[in-house]
This record gives structure tokens, C-alpha cells and sequence, in this order.
């Protein structure tokens, strides 16, 4: 309604401005043609003057039309009449002005022939003929050019308001179908609920503000069925994985409570099932924000050859496994503090498996940087490969030794590898050295002339 008030408001102006413009230029015309006329009447008795004088003119010599609506006069040297028109026989001079030899004067004057108080187009031209000067006066009433400039106002407003009307209704139709869609749109997200997020909007065809619109609520409800997801996974996970720790230190507590003389014995059990519980919520908390795609850590230029001496000389620092650094060059863009989760959980798993050494690399193959950790454990069967990279996968072999851990470290080196646009998975790779596992992730390389 306020676009079709604004249509037909502005359609009306130019309407309006149009008439005006098109009235004025009729009156000027007419008003002009008028002018003319007189001009040339009273030239047409100047002439006769100028050859004979005053003595064969006569009053129909003067007369134009019969009536008051043109009228001509012809005054004597003293500005007395001594010719006029029938229709203003008797009357006085109809202007007092006296132009000079040759010349004419053009006035409006109120001349009131009709006793109506109209106005009148007087032409005044001086002339000297026999028996002269003379002054030769032709009026032409105005009332034409009034009457028609009014018909004309009139007509052009009976016209206007139909167009108005229907322009306004052509307007107000092609306004409604145009936000047809956006109510498409608005019942459609009215009738999601948060438990199903998986409907979305319909698009309307063409690449218009509406289409993007539509576009971009799709997007939004993609970004929220996605955090949704995250967060159920998230608790479900949570409460999955939690059970058992909590059980564990529970049970503990309730036997130190009935025996304390156990205390003593119980507190390593506690103290090894926290720090359980503890590496746990961690690593839900970062798989959990991999998961959801409305998380956008800063990013910044990477330098992944430093993380990968950084991170093998920790694991140098803390153990006997001997380490090999194979650093290129490799730089990417993203969250630093990610992508050392990443390589970090891939260093921990291979130092928890080796039986003597592991080599850490990072390289740049084209356009992917590849960071790459080989051990020289017992490897991953073929059948497992894909499947460890499954949230809460402990392979049988892992659980023997001890080192299976949460689940989710290698989730966790998915997730971030995909939240950077590249994937991480298992390499088939065959090295005596090192016949144990490879595990490797691939990144878009950082395009430096871009970031320059």
C-alpha cells in the first residue's frame, strides 16, 4: 500500500507538471495568434489610411466580426475617434496610448465591452496619411484563449484520474506479486521448529533481491540445523562417553566412603579416571566446534613447518621415541591454534603406538601442502582405515595397550582439516622404516599473491 501510495503520488506530480507545462504552451500559442490578428487588422486600415486618409473610410471599413469580440478604432490627431467598429460606435479612445511614428504599442487592458469586465489584446499603431497622423487601435478579446485553456484543464483532468487509478492498480498488483514470494518465505520459516530444521525456503525464479533473500535464509537455516546438529552430537556424545568415567570415580567414592582404609588405594584410580574425564570434555568441546559451521575463528597466515618442529621436538622432550623432522616450507591459511589440535593429535597417537621411532614432515605437492606422520607400530588394518576416523573407534589392538584413548582425536584431525577446506585420511604408503601407520592431512596451500 505505502509503494502504490508512493506511485500513484509521484505518477500524479508528473501528471500534474506535464499539464501545466502543456496549458501554458496552448495560452502562449493562442495568446501569440491573438496578438497577430490584431496586428494584422489594424495594419489592414493603416494602409487604407496612408494611401486615402479618412475620406472614403467608413464604419464597415473598421468592422470585424460584428460584435465585441474584435473591434477596431481609428482616432484623429487630437486622439478623438473618427472611425470604430459598430459595435463600440460612440465609445470613447479604448486606450490612451500614442505611440510614436511607425511604431505600435501592445497592451492588456479591461476594456468592459461586454460589461463583463474582460480582458482585451490592444494593438496601437500611429500611421500618417492624408489629413493625418491617425491612430489605429484593434482590440481582440481574450476570452477564447481563456475558454479553451480551461477546456483543455478540464479535459486533461478527467483524463488523469482514470490513469491514476489505473496505474495505482497495476501498481498495487505488481507490488503484491513481486512480495508474494517474501510471503512464501515468512510462512515457510514460520512453520519451521527448532526440532527440524531440514526445510527450506523455496526459491523464486530470477537472480532479484527476493532470490537472494531466499538464498541467503537458506543459508542461515543450514548454519542453525548445522550448530543443531553439533549440539545434539554433543550431548549425545557427551552423555555416551561420560557415563563411564563418572561411574567409575562414583563407585570409588562410595567404597572409600563404606571402607576407608581403601582410600589410599582408590585415590590413583580417581586421580587416572579425572584426567580421563578431563582429556574427554576436551576433546567433545573442540570435535564440538568443528562440527558446527557458525563457528569462524580468526584466521591468519600459518606457517605449518614451525608447528611441526614445535611439535616434534614435545614429543622429544617427553619420551624415548626417536623423532624425525622432514620440515619444508608450507604455509596455509586458517586458525593456528586448530591446526596445532591437529597435528598435535596426530603426533600423540603415532608416539602412543611406535615401538621406536616417528617421523613428522610437512611438504608442498602443487597447490596442497601436505603434513604427513608415519610410526613404526603395528599399522592399521586395511579394514579399519576408514572406520577410525568414526567418533569413539578404538580399535581392539589400541585397547590393549592402553593407548586408545577418547575416540576423537583423529575425528578431531578430520573435522579440522575440513573446517580448512582439505581432508585428512590414512596413506597407503609402503616404507620399510617406518611400516607402521601414515596418517596425513591435505590443505589448500596459501596463494601468495593473494594475501600480498
Amino acid at each position: 500500500m505505502r509503494t502504490t501510495a508512493v506511485a500513484v503520488v509521484a505518477l500524479a506530480l508528473a501528471i500534474a507538471t506535464a499539464c501545466v507545462v502543456v496549458v501554458l504552451l496552448l495560452e502562449e500559442s493562442l495568446d501569440r495568434s491573438v496578438t497577430e490578428s490584431a496586428r494584422s487588422t489594424g495594419r489592414q486600415v493603416a494602409i487604407q489610411l496612408v494611401r486615402e486618409g479618412t475620406r472614403d473610410l467608413s464604419a464597415s471599413d473598421v468592422a470585424s466580426t460584428g460584435d465585441t469580440e474584435a473591434v477596431t478604432q481609428v482616432l484623429d490627431a487630437r486622439g478623438k475617434p473618427i472611425a470604430s467598429d459598430p459595435a463600440i460606435t460612440g465609445q470613447p479612445p479604448l486606450t490612451r496610448a500614442r505611440p510614436a511614428l511607425g511604431h505600435e504599442t501592445v497592451e492588456t487592458l479591461p476594456l468592459g465591452l461586454n460589461g463583463d469586465g474582460s480582458e482585451y489584446r490592444v494593438v496601437s499603431q500611429e500611421v500618417s496619411g492624408p489629413g493625418g497622423p491617425f491612430t489605429v487601435i484593434s482590440a481582440r478579446s481574450l476570452e477564447p484563449v481563456t475558454e479553451a485553456s480551461t477546456r483543455l484543464t478540464l479535459l486533461l483532468a478527467l483524463i488523469s484520474l482514470p490513469l491514476l487509478g489505473i496505474a495505482g492498480f497495476a501498481v498495487y498488483r505488481a507490488v503484491g506479486s513481486a512480495l508474494r514470494p517474501v510471503e512464501q518465505m515468512r510462512r515457510t520459516v514460520a512453520e519451521i521448529s527448532t526440532r527440524d530444521l531440514a526445510s527450506r525456503v523455496p526459491l523464486p525464479p530470477g537472480g532479484d533481491e527476493v532470490y537472494r533473500l531466499a538464498v541467503t535464509l537458506n543459508g542461515m537455516l543450514g548454519r542453525l540445523a548445522s550448530a543443531q546438529a553439533a549440539q545434539r552430537r554433543f550431548v549425545a556424545d557427551a552423555s555416551h562417553e561420560l557415563r563411564s568415567p563418572l561411574s567409575t570415580i562414583s563407585t570409588a567414592l562410595d567404597v572409600s566412603t563404606q571402607h576407608p582404609e581403601t582410600t589410599g588405594e582408590l585415590v590413583p584410580v580417581i586421580t587416572r579416571e579425572t584426567a580421563r574425564l578431563r582429556e574427554l570434555v576436551d576433546d567433545l568441546l573442540v570435535l564440538a566446534r568443528t562440527d558446527d559451521t557458525t563457528d569462524r575463528p580468526s584466521r591468519t597466515e600459518v606457517d605449518l613447518d614451525d608447528i611441526v618442529r614445535a611439535e616434534a621436538e614435545r614429543v622429544r622432550a617427553e619420551g624415548p621415541v626417536e623423532i624425525e623432522v622432514r620440515a619444508g616450507p608450507a604455509k596455509v591459511h586458517g586458525s593456528e591454534a586448530q591446526l596445532r589440535r591437529a597435528v598435535r593429535n596426530l603426533v600423540d597417537n603415532a608416539r602412543g603406538h611406535a615401538r621406536e621411532r616417528i617421523r613428522v614432515a610437512s611438504s608442498v605437492h602443487g597447490d596442497v601442502v601436505v603434513v604427513e606422520v608415519s610410526d613404526d607400530g603395528p599399522g592399521v588394518a586395511e579394514a579399519d582405515r576408514e572406520r577410525i576416523f568414526e567418533r569413539f573407534v578404538r580399535l581392539d589392538a589400541s585397547r590393549q595397550r592402553g593407548h586408545g584413548g577418547t575416540g576423537l582425536g583423529l575425528p578431531i584431525v578430520a573435522g579440522i582439516a575440513v573446517r580448512h577446506g582439505g581432508h585428512a585420511r590414512y596413506a597407503d604408503v609402503h616404507d620399510p622404516t617406518y611400516p607402521g601407520a601414515h596418517f596425513r592431512i591435505e590443505l589448500p596451500r596459501l596463494d601468495l599473491s593473494e594475501e600480498d
